[in-house]
């Protein structure tokens, strides 16, 4: 059967975004976008850098179709099976960040990542770091997975 969405390339060539675009707002609260008299609320700048890593916190690897990379590829997102198993901490808090280093390279507006912590709670994790961006500015980044 074919598939119905293409797939993502394993490599994508760094994309210097000059200006962030604007996203739909989603509230992970209620894992709900925000309407407004039925409108899209949207965000920009920081604030849609902020949603993106969010969302892909939330997203399991080849777990969406449209979110699949090429096989063997690494896919977007944080494996949560991982989280709850009996792996030494180190090991997931290594795991958690090369996920999170790789799926930040699909984000044209990013930069680098730095000062990454995962801090273990029980079968979750706290995972906070800091998003550098093109235009110098900073995103400070903090979800639990």
């Amino acid at each position: 059967m074919a598939e119905m969405f293409p797939p993502v390339p394993g490599r994508i060539p760094a994309q210097a975004a000059e200006e962030i675009g604007r996203v739909p707002a989603f509230d992970s609260e209620t894992s709900r976008f925000l309407l407004v008299d039925g409108a899209l609320v949207e965000r920009t700048g920081r604030e849609a850098v902020r949603q993106w890593f969010d969302l892909m916190l939330r997203q399991q690897p080849n777990r969406v179709p449209i979110y699949r990379t090429e096989s063997g590829a690494a896919g977007i997102g944080v494996d949560r099976q991982m989280i709850g198993s009996k792996l030494p901490s180190g090991l997931i808090a290594a795991e958690i960040e090369r996920n999170v280093r790789e799926t930040a390279s699909y984000c044209p507006a990013v930069r680098a990542i730095r000062d990454f912590e995962v801090t273990r709670q029980g079968r979750r994790c706290h995972v906070a770091f800091t998003a550098v961006l093109y235009d110098a500015e900073t995103v400070e980044v903090s979800a639990d997975v």
